[in-house]
């Protein structure tokens, strides 16, 4: 049997399990879809063909993809819960971090995604994606697509969203501060107007020295859709030699600091999925509906992958491929060489299962 049958099979018994009520066709198609992709490393649809054994002619198989990408009875945000229970199980003692960011991808599409701190990795959770420009996505995209993830998250949990200046509308910022068990830190332009001592000032204008960072509290945010009482992060940039402002509900700091730092992780998942890993950024595809269900593919092909990696460190026969010392490699990157040792060797591919809770290994990444 060939890896690339051992692979589909794995993959297929994977999207039977999670997927039951998708059309057996469509699961089919779909399974061949993240084979190829996990394959070829790659989402244009001739490679991803290239890497699936298929019984008929190439050509008729990348037309089967390209069905299944326009296919509009597949809600993907219905279809993609199954995959979010099972992220959220290896979290469920745990406060919920989660990042939410804009990359480029396809023919002028922009996916807006959030995803949840997983580790030294971001986990995909829910994306929208429209045609724009990167950073420019609108407040009511912003609310509807929080309002998503809200509804996918225990009630009871404490979450921690993190997000980059695109996300600091007040808006956005006035509904994080309605929720009571959510805490948020955005960076935010120094352009934007804090009532500060009586008076609206620009951040750029606040009387600051090289090299200071400070803490404002109980301020209000924007002069014309005015926020708050909250809190303003001023930190300094080494190097680019500047104040970075945050705006934020925590009243520490050096907490708002620590799990802003986080909101990195998801910039680890965009070069995962784009240029270090399945090259989605390269996709031809400009129709952001056609986007959305190719993202589903990846995004799945990425928790497997992830979810390889953690075998590996925890199950997996990690001092015949690594070092045992410290990690250079991120999870993805080791569940590409766990895959790829284990058909080599023609052993079993472990089955995606819930993921462990993030506490009960050890994973810090030197060098990715």
């Amino acid at each position: 049997m060939s890896n690339e049958v051992r692979l589909f099979k794995v993959v297929a018994r994977m999207i039977n399990k999670f997927l039951p009520g998708m059309l057996e066709a469509n699961r089919v198609t779909l399974a061949y879809l993240i084979t190829g992709i996990i394959g070829s490393k790659d989402v244009q649809l001739r490679q991803v063909a290239n890497k699936v054994v298929y019984p008929g002619k190439e050509t008729s198989l990348v037309e089967r993809f390209r069905r299944f990408l326009q296919n509009k009875n597949i809600v993907v945000k219905i279809e993609f819960n199954p995959f979010i229970e099972l992220i959220l199980s290896g979290l469920s003692q745990s406060r919920l971090v989660l990042a939410i960011d804009s990359t480029k991808v396809g023919g002028g599409c922009i996916c807006l995604m959030v995803s949840i701190v997983y580790k030294s990795r971001a986990l995909p959770i829910c994306w929208v994606v429209f045609k724009g420009r990167k950073g420019h996505s609108s407040a009511e995209i912003q609310l509807t697509l929080i309002k998503t993830l809200q509804s996918l998250l225990p009630t009871d949990r404490e979450v921690i969203i993190l997000g980059d200046g695109e996300f600091d509308g007040s808006e956005l910022v006035s509904w994080f501060e309605q929720q009571i068990t959510w805490r948020y830190v955005c960076r935010t332009a120094n352009r934007i107007k804090i009532r500060y001592q009586d008076e609206w000032l620009a951040l750029t204008d606040l009387d600051l020295v090289e090299a200071e960072e400070t803490f404002l509290t109980d301020l209000l945010f924007t002069q014309t859709g005015q926020v708050g009482p909250l809190n303003i992060l001023v930190v300094w940039n080494k190097k680019e030699q500047e104040h970075w402002f945050f705006v934020t509900n925590f009243s520490n700091p050096k907490e708002a600091k620590k799990w802003y730092r986080k909101r990195f992780s998801i910039e680890t998942l965009f070069s995962d999925v784009k240029g270090r890993g399945f090259n989605l950024d390269k996709t031809r595809i400009w129709k952001s509906e056609r986007v959305d269900h190719l993202i589903f593919a990846v995004a799945i092909a990425y928790i497997f992958t992830v979810f390889l990696g953690v075998e590996l460190i925890m199950r997996g026969p990690f001092e015949k491929l690594f070092r045992t010392d410290r990690f250079y490699h991120s999870l993805f990157q080791l569940g590409l060489s766990h895959l790829n040792y284990l058909l080599k060797s023609c052993l079993p591919i472990p089955e995606l299962g819930p993921l462990p809770p993030p506490d009960s290994f050890e994973h810090v990444v030197l060098a990715c």
